[in-house]
């Protein structure tokens, strides 16, 4: 019957191109992808980098005072 459609599987698939290597899927030491909308600058100080050695201030401070007792 001309309306009756025939399955052709054979155009469906993909054509190979040869063997797949992950070295196309795997970034390694490199920066994520960023959406579109992302506006912020990418090399910019990571402020909790700050955070962290003030924080850690009065523990050394009361680290180095106790030394100097011995």
């Amino acid at each position: 019957m001309p309306g009756c459609r025939k399955l052709d599987a054979a155009s469906s698939l993909p054509a190979r191109r040869g063997p797949v290597a992950m070295a196309h899927y795997v970034r390694l030491r490199a920066r994520p992808p960023r959406p579109a909308n992302d506006n912020r600058s990418a090399a910019r100080e990571h402020f909790w980098h700050w955070a962290l050695i003030i924080g850690a201030m009065p523990t050394i401070g009361l680290v180095m005072a106790l030394s100097s007792l011995l």
